[in-house]
């Protein structure tokens, strides 16, 4: 227990961020206490303060008396854990509630305090095996990760209040996750433009064109947007991240604003609209566009993916790609790259002028191999 560094540079020498290891609660069959661990500062001195605090929180607790509650279920554990303010100003608290409601129908009835670690590894493979409602396939490993992630921090929290003793979800470990959606080719563009309603046009083509989340475009207000200048300014509100980021025009979008711009409603101040009124929602529309024009297993968000990939085809640099687009860490920016035949087949081309493989090399490989050695 204490305050220590969990890396050491090339040298051998402690480096990186204070980590603080401080007590959670004591077993009442053995007495012992239990551990956490957990990033506290990359200051010594504040790492050791967040310390002294929690310490204090535990021993505190166990001279008032108070104890883990044995009658909580894990739903109630979960219902209140989304009423916390912590919870409450997370970017994706929404879709925390959907992932919570998921949870909650499998786990819900089980006691917080019975629920054990291999319970949870047998619901992660059930899941594995679960279609969705909205999607015709099976749970992703990407989307049981996140559910997996908000159990535990419910449990952490769960556990800082003292209304459970262990954490079930804690140390599993995550699932693999691969490259999540598909890339929408030039082609398949043009037809789903040809069948999308005129509202929703607008919306498909700035997706396309900037990889902008669904929704920072349904969200997207006239004074986000510099016509003189050609660039959307997101503030930290926003977006997803809680980072500002400009949005740049092409000829493409130029064409866009300015129609939208035209029809401009007065009585709201959204950029986007349906006979007047802001769009919240398009998924049937998309669907159907998406079915007419015979284009098969196509999110919204594979928009996204798709730009992504594109710009990365261009030979824009990963740092520039990931400013553009709003991602904070290369690990998840990796799962929006997409590499398909033609990726390949180039790889291999710079492959072999990087070797000087030519075609009497080739050859003579090929006939050393059919020719038999003499012994």
């Amino acid at each position: 227990m204490g305050v220590f560094r969990k890396y050491r540079d090339s040298t051998g020498e402690p480096t990186g961020p204070w980590f603080i290891q401080y007590p959670v609660t004591r077993d009442p069959a053995t007495g012992r206490v239990k551990y956490r661990t957990k990033k506290a500062s990359w200051k010594k001195k504040k790492a050791q303060m967040m310390l002294r605090k929690l310490q204090d929180e535990f021993y505190e607790k166990e001279q008032l008396g108070i104890a883990a509650d044995p009658d909580l279920t894990f739903g109630q554990l979960m219902a209140w854990g989304l009423k916390q303010e912590v919870m409450k100003v997370k970017a994706s608290y929404s879709d925390d509630v959907e992932r919570a409601k998921i949870l909650t129908v499998h786990l819900g009835h089980f006691k917080a305090c019975q629920l054990n670690k291999l319970m949870v590894l047998n619901f992660r493979e059930m899941m594995k095996k679960t279609r969705t409602k909205r999607y015709s396939r099976n749970y992703q490993n990407g989307t049981i990760n996140r559910m997996i992630a908000l159990a535990r921090r419910v449990y952490n929290l769960g556990g800082d209040a003292g209304m459970v003793a262990h954490n079930p979800f804690e140390r599993l470990g995550v699932l693999k996750e691969h490259p999540r959606g598909r890339v929408l080719s030039p082609d398949e563009l043009e037809r789903l433009i040809a069948e999308c309603p005129p509202y929703l046009v607008g919306i498909v083509y700035l997706a396309y064109y900037t990889g902008m989340r669904r929704g920072e475009i349904l969200g997207l207000t006239w004074d986000r947007v510099d016509m003189k200048r050609g660039l959307i300014d997101l503030t930290p509100e926003d977006t997803k991240t809680n980072e500002r980021r400009f949005v740049f025009f092409n000829d493409a979008l130029w064409c866009i604003f300015r129609e939208a711009a035209r029809i401009r409603s007065l009585s709201h101040n959204f950029v986007f609209t349906r006979s007047g009124n802001r769009i919240k929602s398009f998924f049937t529309a998309f669907q159907g566009a998406c079915e007419r024009a015979n284009i098969n297993n196509l999110r919204f968000h594979d928009l996204r993916h798709t730009f992504n990939t594109n710009m990365r085809k261009a030979g824009v640099d990963n740092t520039v790609i990931m400013k553009l687009t709003g991602h904070k860490t290369l690990s998840m920016f990796q799962r929006y790259k997409h590499v398909d035949e033609a990726d390949a087949r180039e790889a291999m081309r710079k492959l072999e002028g990087f070797l000087g493989a030519s075609k009497e090399g080739a050859e003579g490989i090929v006939y050393s191999l059919s020719t038999p050695s003499e012994v």
